[in-house]
C-alpha cells in the first residue's frame, strides 16, 4: 500500500493548482482576491479533496472511503491528533498526488489539493 505523492509548493502558494490528469483549474486563489469566493474551488473528477488548515472544501468519495470517513465531519472532536495536513497525508489511493501550499511565516497557513486518476483514464 503506497501514500499520497506530495508537491510543496512554499513561494508561489498562491498560484492556481491545475488537476495533473485533465488539465482543469480546480483551485483559483485569483478569484477569492477578486470576491468571486464561490468561483474559487472547481473540483473535476480526479479531485480527491480541496482543503486548508480550517477545514475542507471539498471531499470526494474516493476520499473519504480510502480513509473510512464517510458520513464524519472533520473537526477537532474527529480527529484530535490530525491536522489536514496529517490526515490527507494517509491516503492510500493508487497514483495520487496531494499539492501543499504553505504561506510563509508569521502566517504559516496551510492548503491541500489531492488528485488521482480514474479507472478509466
Amino acid at each position: 500500500m503506497s501514500k499520497i505523492q506530495r508537491f510543496e509548493l512554499n513561494h508561489f502558494y498562491d498560484h492556481p493548482v491545475f488537476c495533473p490528469f485533465c488539465g482543469q483549474k480546480v483551485v483559483d486563489y485569483e478569484a477569492a482576491q477578486e470576491g468571486r469566493s464561490e468561483d474559487m474551488t472547481r473540483p473535476c473528477p480526479h479531485t480527491l479533496f480541496v482543503a486548508h488548515d480550517e477545514g475542507f472544501e471539498y471531499r470526494s468519495q474516493r476520499f473519504d472511503s480510502d480513509l473510512g470517513i464517510e458520513g464524519v465531519e472533520y473537526d477537532d472532536a474527529d480527529f484530535p491528533d490530525l491536522g489536514l495536513d496529517e490526515l490527507t497525508d494517509r491516503v492510500t489511493v493508487q497514483d495520487s498526488l496531494k499539492v501543499a501550499a504553505y504561506v510563509g511565516a508569521p502566517s504559516g497557513f496551510g492548503s491541500y489539493v489531492g488528485f488521482a486518476p480514474l479507472s478509466q483514464d
